[in-house]
């Protein structure tokens, strides 16, 4: 089974080093879009997410959850469904009829084009091809695709070493699916052990090859450190190897421990042995030494690429672009022109999802949904572009939001504080973390907006 999503995985609030000593948690490094949410939207009761004009311009992507797992590791928190027969037929008839109930809300005129569609899960590639390249089609329809439009789409799926093969590989490439993410997380058996996973250290070594030969122009692969046993020599030889394997996007994830899952039962009793935050924010260093040395940028907190490489549906987080989320636990953004937007989570069950779609002919309630008002929106703006190395669009923000992020006499002076001690670039046109400032993400984000 493999948790990503969107490069995505694990939920991971990394422990950021705080100058002089001392600690400030990143809320959340995971890419899963309601992670990355600095207030989780609040049980739905408020206006219809529906109404009010799109803001213009923003693009779109399209992430469709696939809850569907073979087992469930010991981290995990996430929306997954372990069962022997997977629904297929049923569950891609739901994701339509969602897809063509909501499409309207993100169309418009002066609307920006949809740039991604992403399938993370849960373990996407165990839902039958035929399936998803329905499900490609139909967004293609839904959003008047032409065929070169359709091509130019990435159109991202997550798999697992172990779980699928080159046929299997061949099989997601036919569907639709032009860019695959593999769950490796170590390349070490005992780490894979206790991490759950079911794939072995030769598995997760021929997987990028395999989806090469499939025809996959992109391929991404995850690592995760601060787990239980890892030391800095075994990061640095999963490091190694990864590189050795040539992928086009590296993620590094945290692991942490929610408080529900076996680690944090284990964690409670005192049983679970890892890395301390010094050690963690040690082994993230090491990464950004390991990884930019071998040629790729890290350009987000988790998140290296290789030069053109950088997940186009990830971006869309982090900038605040517009997203329609389809199936069970998935949400969605969808910004206004007159300022603010509404953020809303589909139900997390499998068969309650199932069952509104059916019943409502598509248009499933939201489980949780918010109306964000511009102010709020800024903020998280601020959080979210902190998080990477382009940081924060002056002039962008000043369109959005109506005025500088630095206009503040106090503000700037916060900024200038940062740009002396290293962390921050400040220029005309953006405010930026530094290389070592990345490690201070939320810190940053705290001390100039908090």
């Amino acid at each position: 089974m493999y948790h990503q999503a969107p490069e995505n995985a694990r939920k991971t609030g990394w422990p950021h080093r705080r100058a002089g000593g001392g600690l400030v948690h990143c809320r959340v490094l995971s890419d899963r879009p309601e992670d990355l949410m600095p207030w989780p939207p609040k049980p739905s009761a408020g206006p219809d997410p529906s109404e009010g004009a799109l803001a213009p311009g923003r693009p779109l992507g399209v992430y469709v959850h696939v809850p569907f797992c073979s087992a469930r590791c010991p981290y995990c928190d996430f929306a997954i469904d372990v069962r022997r027969q997977i629904p297929h037929e049923r569950y891609a008839e739901a994701v339509i009829r969602e897809l063509e109930a909501k499409a309207s809300w993100f169309q418009a005129a002066d609307a920006g084009p949809l740039v991604s569609l992403y399938f993370g899960g849960g373990t996407p590639a165990l839902w039958a091809p035929e399936a998803i390249a329905r499900v490609v089609k139909a967004v293609a329809r839904a959003f008047g695709l032409s065929d070169q439009a359709v091509q130019a789409l990435e159109v991202t799926i997550e798999a697992n070493p172990g779980e699928i093969d080159a046929s299997g590989l061949a099989a997601l490439r036919r569907a639709g699916a032009n860019r695959v993410s593999f769950g490796i997380q170590a390349f070490d058996g005992e780490l894979l052990n206790a991490l759950g996973r079911t794939h072995s250290v030769a598995q997760a070594r021929e997987v990028v090859g395999l989806a090469r030969r499939a025809g996959f122009a992109r391929v991404a692969c995850d690592l995760m450190f601060g787990v239980p046993h890892q030391t800095p020599a075994l990061w640095a030889e999963s490091l190694t190897q990864m590189v050795a394997l040539g992928p086009d996007h590296v993620s590094c994830y945290a692991l942490t421990v929610e408080p529900f899952t076996p680690f944090g039962h284990r964690e409670k009793r005192g049983e679970l042995r890892r890395p301390d935050d010094d050690q963690v924010a040690d082994l993230f260093e090491q990464a950004q030494e390991a990884l930019a040395g071998a040629g790729y940028r890290h350009y987000e907190v988790s998140s290296y690429a290789r030069p053109g490489a950088e997940a186009v549906h990830n971006t869309l987080y982090w900038t605040q672009g517009a997203y329609l989320g389809l199936g069970c636990a998935a949400a969605s953004f969808r910004p206004l022109a007159a300022g603010g937007g509404f953020r809303f989570i589909n139900p997390r069950a499998t068969e309650t999802y199932l069952r509104a779609a059916a019943s409502m002919n598509g248009r499933v309630a939201p489980a949780k949904g918010e109306w964000r008002p511009p102010e709020a929106l800024e903020e998280e703006a601020v959080w979210l572009a902190l998080r990477t190395a382009q940081g924060l669009d002056r002039r962008l923000h000043a369109l959005r939001f109506g005025s500088d992020p630095l206009e503040s006499p106090a503000r700037a002076q916060v900024a200038a504080g940062l740009v002396s001690a290293g962390w921050l670039t400040v220029t005309d046109l953006v405010v930026a973390p530094t290389a070592r400032g990345l490690m201070f993400a939320d810190e940053l984000a705290t001390r100039l907006w908090g």
